[in-house]
């Protein structure tokens, strides 16, 4: 079932959690948040105070969050003040705000300093007119989970924290903006139920991986949205493009600039290099692009190719292209350990209910040979019920 949040039953966790945290006089906090009401009650409870504030959740090592040198530990749920001994002193933060740890979905979790103006865009919680409502799949400890609560504060009535069979089954909710990853709206639609049961949302907004088209047309028959948003972003730099096109991919338009966000990209070697601000050096983001019929599409992160015999495969390309048979509703692209190469491609597929998966295995086999080099074409191709999901809430990755 959905968790859904409203202000007034969380006011008193709210007011509870800012006197505590006040009579201490704790300036620099690690906070544990297992669920979206969690994340609610720590930005409301904590932001008046202007407090340094480290959100984490089960991705973070105790290594990684010692290097913060919080003072505490708190534990939104329980209400539970950990002190650590530690003097409370990040360097690189200012008086007020948030570090959020990145996914470490390749890779260790790594933390960015987000003052509060900045990460809330200003938005006046406590008297801004609500009166939307808003579904959130995010995980909370992500910095998309982070900005999305923040904006949801800011024009929601109320707020469902929900997972994909949760949205589907919504049976006549509706919702003016929901919120998740391509996977969260990928296994969504899966499970969606009739035209007459669905529920029923009007802006559809996602980011953190790559969207296709196949997605799209997903999300369209599923949930038949007004308007699709797609933003790429990261925990270290914010949202650098938003696409409301509903085409796949970044429109090449991009590239022509610094644009509203104050940031510009550029492509090199089939990587996404990225300036933060105007007269600043281009770096790379780490992430595979290919640019095909006049779009900019993101591939997956360069540090996920599969090594086949000294091919490099990269499993975005691979997976968007098995998607476009009408049998394949999801995909993950993995590498599975081969003794004379090295590695091989490995593949599990989501079918449409009622599939014969045996012929489905047959004709993702043929169409990988049509459209795939041979270093790419899967060499283990598994039907399953649904895909795996990180914590982040995105798709796991590895074997």
């Amino acid at each position: 079932m959905p968790v859904t949040t409203h202000a007034d039953p969380l006011a008193q966790r709210i007011v509870r959690l800012r006197e505590a945290v006040a009579a201490t006089g704790l300036r620099h906090l690690a906070v544990e948040v297992a669920s979206g009401p969690d994340l609610v009650v720590a930005l409301r409870a904590l932001r008046p105070l202007d407090a340094s504030v480290a959100v984490v959740g089960p991705t973070v090592t105790a290594s990684a969050l010692a290097e913060l040198r919080p003072q505490a530990v708190l534990n939104v749920a329980s209400g539970r003040i950990r002190p650590t001994g530690e003097d409370g002193r990040p360097t690189g933060a200012g008086q007020g705000g948030l570090w959020i740890f990145s996914s470490g979905t390749t890779g260790t979790p790594t933390p960015t300093y987000w003052p509060w103006p900045e990460l809330t865009r200003g938005a006046d919680w406590d008297t801004a007119h609500r009166d939307e409502r808003w579904g959130i799949g995010y995980a909370p400890f992500t910095y998309a989970g982070v900005e999305a609560v923040s904006q949801a504060l800011g024009r929601a009535a109320g707020i469902d924290f929900l997972t994909p069979t949760d949205l589907a089954a919504g049976t006549g909710a509706r919702y003016d903006v929901v919120a998740g990853t391509p996977s969260f709206w990928r296994m969504a639609a899966l499970h969606r139920g009739t035209d007459e049961a669905r529920p029923r949302v009007h802006t559809v907004s996602m980011g953190g991986e790559p969207v296709d088209a196949q997605l799209l047309r997903l999300i369209e028959s599923a949930f038949a949205p007004q308007r699709v948003l797609q933003f790429y972003a990261s925990t270290e730099l914010g949202r650098i493009a938003t696409v409301s096109d509903g085409l796949p991919g970044l429109p090449l338009s991009v590239l022509d600039g610094y644009g509203p966000t104050g940031k510009a990209l550029a492509v090199r070697d089939g990587e996404l290099l990225l300036s933060p601000a105007p007269g600043a050096p281009y770096l790379p983001t780490g992430d595979e692009v290919a640019i095909h019929g006049g779009r900019l599409h993101i591939l997956g992160r360069r540090g996920e190719v599969i090594n086949v015999g000294g091919v490099k495969v990269v499993p975005g390309h691979v997976a968007r292209l098995l998607r476009e048979l009408p049998d394949v509703v999801a995909v993950r692209v993995y590498p599975v350990r081969s003794s004379v190469l090295g590695a091989v491609v490995g593949a599990d597929v989501v079918t449409p209910p009622g599939a014969d998966r045996d012929l489905v295995v047959q004709r993702v086999k043929a169409h990988a040979r049509r459209v795939l080099a041979p270093a790419e074409q899967p060499r283990r191709v598994t039907v399953v019920d649904q895909l795996p999901m990180a914590p982040s809430g995105k798709a796991a990755r590895g074997e």
